[in-house]
């Protein structure tokens, strides 16, 4: 019975176990840098089949795990652990000191019982996860430290536990320091991160990191540079810029990760720029190592501004299908495209009917097959997103469809308009026949869309014939008139039915 107790309570330990691996191929399969993504239940559904890193996104911060003091709650950590020694993933943990989402209850004790609750959070951890790859030892530093600051958009300031880790001491930093070398202590197999956001936007701020780290690097404390890389720290600054900061952090001779990144984007089309922009910076960059997604899936923290790149329905985004040809060297572009309507027609025949035009692009295995409609000129028609084309005026319009991806390729079709009437009131009607300019200065004006019409007579309101035009066999009548200032009209005829229209002369 005793034995049956045992087993079961190392069954009921399974965070501290290696569980049998099943293969799975994630989109960096057998590449030397690992692409990750944070985990929580909301991101869980065919995480494997993507990524072969995990960080826990909550349940590893010490805040979620011991909200009341002496209650441990592993759950989700024990879950996103359990899922990467199930499919033999890198296991990040996310993070053990920060200025936030720390417990509220240790703003209530004095040094002595903070350094010692410190200790017990580093001490279980290390106790209960034996297959820690990473770590992210001390988060945000610089920005959202547990040292009493006001993190910038917050209006509470942090908890100040960092005296109970020796304050800024004769470095500035000696919380980190002492931080990490008890992370060195209790995780003596891991590598241990520092970790940072908007450091690679700024020159400024990249020096300023690289003075924390070379104060870890001088006692061994530190084995990888961690830059969050949100969208709020990439977007708007330049690749070169990027890629300078990052050179830069690269001179510490240390590792790079990009811990959190993510790629906003409230079209598919803005956001799969915006990821074929950002994301070869970091893949290509000889020092870093690894990328770790902040979510993936609708639901994910930057929702709001379109980060995820799989949709509600679980369908996957643009960007995520370049995404995963890029890493895997596959990508396909466009090599042609053929523009033409649904129905093959080449004509709208009535103002404010619409076509549906669609583009074939080739090769039919093309990664990204999206295109961007547009017509010319705009004042005679419109497209909206899907290719549906409205006529606005008579005339031929140009449409192209330019391919999303890097190709540049482009295709054409060209679509008349041109309302056809069965009658001369109908055509009047439609605003066909068009007198300009009027009012008419010195008597000069045009008649403009009398294709099919035979006398044209000028009269005043009286009734009395000014001048007038037979036998007519023109699309446009340029008229000259030296007559009194006044109203007059129009008769216009087909020899079937007449049409009136009013011109004043000044």
């Amino acid at each position: 019975m005793r034995y049956r107790h045992l087993l079961l309570f190392f069954f009921l330990l399974a965070g501290t176990a290696s569980f049998g691996q099943t293969t799975v191929k994630p989109i960096a399969n057998g590449s030397t840098k690992f692409l990750g993504s944070a985990w929580s239940s909301g991101q869980n559904t065919n995480f494997q089949n993507y990524w072969n890193q995990v960080s826990p996104e909550n349940g590893g911060k010490w805040g979620a795990v011991e909200g009341t003091r002496g209650v441990m709650n592993w759950d989700d950590m024990d879950a996103s652990y359990n899922l990467a020694q199930k499919y033999g993933m890198i296991f990040k943990e996310h993070t053990l000191i920060w200025g936030a989402q720390q417990p509220s209850w240790i703003a209530n004790l004095d040094t002595t019982a903070q350094r010692q609750e410190i200790e017990q959070w580093f001490s279980l951890m290390a106790a209960r996860y034996k297959n820690i790859a990473y770590i992210d030892v001390v988060n945000e530093p610089m920005h959202n430290a547990p040292n009493g600051m006001l993190p910038w958009g917050a209006t509470t300031k942090n908890v100040d536990y960092a005296k109970a880790l020796g304050g800024a001491g004769k470095t500035g930093w000696d919380w980190i320091i002492k931080s990490f070398r008890m992370a060195r202590k209790y995780f003596p197999n891991s590598k241990l991160i520092i970790n940072e956001y908007s450091v690679i936007n700024s020159s400024t701020e990249t020096q300023n990191y690289i003075k924390i780290i070379k104060l870890l690097q001088a006692e061994k404390l530190i084995d990888g540079i961690g830059e969050q890389a949100h969208a709020f720290t990439t977007y708007g600054v330049s690749a070169t810029a990027l890629k300078a900061n990052l050179d830069a952090l690269a001179t510490t001779g240390l590792p790079i990760y990009l811990t959190e990144m993510d790629i906003d984007g409230t079209t598919d089309y803005i956001q799969l720029k915006e990821m074929q922009r950002v994301f070869p910076v970091f893949w290509k960059h000889a020092a870093v190592q690894g990328i770790t997604l902040w979510g993936f899936r609708y639901g994910l923290w930057r929702t709001k501004e379109g980060a995820y790149l799989v949709n509600q329905n679980g369908t996957e985004r643009a960007a995520l299908k370049w995404l995963k040809a890029y890493v895997n060297d596959t990508l396909v572009n466009t090599q042609s495209i053929t523009v033409l309507a649904s129905d093959g027609s080449t004509t709208i025949s009535t103002k404010g009917a619409s076509l549906n035009m669609l583009a074939q692009v080739l090769p039919a295995n093309t990664t990204i097959p999206n295109v961007n409609w547009t017509v010319s000129p705009t004042y005679m028609a419109t497209i909206d997103a899907t290719g549906k084309l409205t006529a606005l005026a008579n005339g031929k319009v140009t449409v192209t469809a330019t391919a999303w991806d890097a190709s540049g390729a482009k295709g054409t079709a060209s679509i008349t308009i041109s309302n056809q009437t069965t009658g001369l009131s109908e055509k009047a009607l439609a605003d066909q026949i068009s007198v300009y300019p009027n009012p008419a200065a010195t008597g000069n004006f045009t008649i403009k869309g009398i294709e099919n019409i035979k006398t044209i007579e000028l009269v005043n309101l009286l009734g009395e014939k000014v001048i007038g035009f037979d036998n007519l066999n023109q699309a446009d009548l340029n008229v000259q008139v030296n007559i009194p200032e006044g109203i007059y009209l129009l008769n216009l005829s087909d020899g079937k039915q007449t049409v009136i229209k009013k011109i004043v002369i000044k």
